[in-house]
């Protein structure tokens, strides 16, 4: 969910872009250009969660979300790698991060056997 915040004019304007549609599937005639900051909000959110399930972004992707820091502080995206990976990236200070809220295999067999993990907190 994507909430109107409000960015830099810099940040929201926009020419023609070169778009990745295959983000897209659900509309007929995917956008041409992003005006709003919703708008790239909504287009991060779905080339991050394409970028989290092995799909890597194109070149152009890179590039313009170079630009996009505003974009990025303003609509988070904790639970995803890829966010926090064009973060690092870019060299943009740190955000905290989510989980997935899936529990490793492992953590449940320790539970129920009983273990701890002294080293746990390190990784």
């Amino acid at each position: 969910m994507v909430s109107n915040r409000v960015l830099p004019a810099s940040v929201v304007t926009s020419s023609t872009m070169h778009l990745d549609h295959s983000v897209y599937p659900e509309l007929p005639l995917p956008p041409e250009t992003l005006l709003s900051a919703a708008e790239k909000a909504d287009y991060m959110q779905r080339i991050c969660a394409a970028f989290d399930f092995g799909v890597f972004p194109e070149p152009g992707d890179w590039d313009r979300f170079a630009g996009w820091q505003a974009i990025f502080d303003a609509f988070p995206l904790p639970h995803s790698p890829a966010y926090h990976t064009f973060r690092a990236w870019f060299g943009w200070p740190a955000v905290p991060r989510g989980t997935c809220g899936l529990t490793p295999p492992w953590v449940i067999q320790d539970r129920r056997e009983g273990r701890t993990d002294p080293c746990e907190q390190a990784v």
